[in-house]
């Protein structure tokens, strides 16, 4: 056994160990590591009390949601930028108006469909675009694209298609037009002589039928009476049939084939008697109550009846005024048969051609029901000649 001492490696001197090695030294056994001591598991925390949940007040809630709404609003908020085109700039507002219509009108159709969060970015939006078109010195450019893309984005929805469109407002249109004729306008074409000079075969005009009240067309009868027919009116009116084919077969009077009576057809005279007058035409002059229409002849003129034409007649043309009506009527130098005294019945009225000898009118077939004059003529609005239009009658009132 050796008296040389073990020979412990130096680290700084890595020759020194090898050389150890190589003269056959060995290295005293390392002594083993003592074993972890395993660490205490960990206490789990306590369970956070109620009283740690409710730290925060309302108060410091409702501060804390202000600020989160504010800074929601100053994210939304466009940017601001100068105007440097004014000419681009009224173009582009121009839009915007349309684009900010047309966004309010979305909004209102699909609100109902949206969470309170997407309207309240919606109503931002709009508002934000309504300021920028107050605003003068900036541009409105950043607020419309804002807005148009947040209505293609939450209102797509809401946009109708075109074909949807159409029809809607082929509907409108012709629901309009259905109210219109029914219940205010309706258009009328003189087809006779029977109101000349005052009206001519061609004319074509309006006629108010809210004139007297509100008459149901299904029921022929008016439920709601504004004013009533007073004389002089010019009415257009519901052919009554019935009455007078009851009329016609009464007196014996050949100025109507009964079978021309199978048709319902408008008939347009002047008012001359209402309810509860007394009628007469004595030698082509009308008496209401005893007393003559003021006439007054202002020309006259020699025709011939178009048959004959040997036959020659003189045509008056006479100025009268019933009450506050004052009209042109053409009388003819013939005999006229004496008509009545006959009494206006209550709820009709009596109506003459102001074309004297060549209407069938009251004096013809009876008198007419109120329930069946449907509108006062008020306006001629086109008028066709025999060639060419009248153009001086056109837009002239009638009276």
């Amino acid at each position: 056994m050796s008296d040389t001492p073990n020979t412990i490696p130096n680290a700084d001197n890595p020759s020194a160990a090898d050389n150890s090695s190589a003269a056959g030294t060995t290295s005293a056994p390392e002594t083993p590591s003592a074993p972890e001591t395993p660490s205490a598991p960990e206490t789990p925390s306590a369970p956070e009390t109620s009283e740690s949940k409710t730290d925060e007040t309302p108060e410091a809630a409702a501060a804390a949601n202000d600020s989160t709404s504010a800074q929601k609003a100053a994210a939304s908020m466009p940017k601001l930028v100068p105007i440097t085109d004014a000419a681009a700039e009224k173009r582009a507002r121009s839009e915007a108006v349309k684009a900010l219509a047309e966004a309010r009108k979305l909004y209102k159709r699909g609100k109902k469909q949206l969470t309170a969060e997407r309207q309240q970015e919606i109503e931002t939006a709009i508002s934000n675009l309504a300021n920028a078109l107050q605003d003068k010195k900036h541009s409105c450019v950043p607020a419309h694209h804002a807005l148009r893309e947040l209505v293609n984005k939450r209102l797509k929805f809401a946009r109708k298609s075109s074909t949807q469109e159409i029809v809607e407002s082929l509907l409108f249109a012709l629901l309009f037009a259905l109210v219109l004729r029914t219940f205010l306008i309706e258009p009328f074409k003189i087809p006779t002589r029977s109101m000349v000079p005052t009206l001519l075969e061609g004319d074509q005009l309006f006629v108010t039928k809210l004139s007297y009240g509100i008459r149901l067309p299904f029921i022929d009868k008016y439920v709601v009476h504004f004013s009533q027919p007073q004389r002089g009116d010019v009415v257009v009116f519901a052919f009554p049939n019935e009455s007078a084919a009851e009329y016609l077969s009464r007196t014996n009077s050949g100025c109507l084939p009964i079978e021309s009576l199978a048709d319902e057809k408008d008939y347009i005279k002047r008012i001359i008697g209402i309810e509860g007058d007394t009628i007469e035409v004595i030698d082509q002059v009308v008496y209401v109550n005893g007393e003559p229409v003021a006439q007054q002849p202002f020309y006259e003129r020699t025709v011939s009846d178009y048959r004959f034409l040997s036959d020659r007649l003189v045509e008056h043309w006479n100025r009268e005024t019933l009450e506050n009506a004052s009209f042109t009527t053409i009388t003819h130098g013939i005999p006229s048969s004496h008509f009545g005294p006959i009494k206006v019945e209550p709820g009709h009225v009596f109506a003459m051609g102001d074309n004297r000898d060549n209407s069938a009118d009251s004096r013809c077939w009876g008198q007419v029901p109120v329930d069946n004059i449907k509108g006062r003529a008020q306006i001629i609005w086109w008028s066709s000649g025999s060639l060419t239009p009248r153009w001086h009658r056109m837009f002239t009132w009638i009276h």
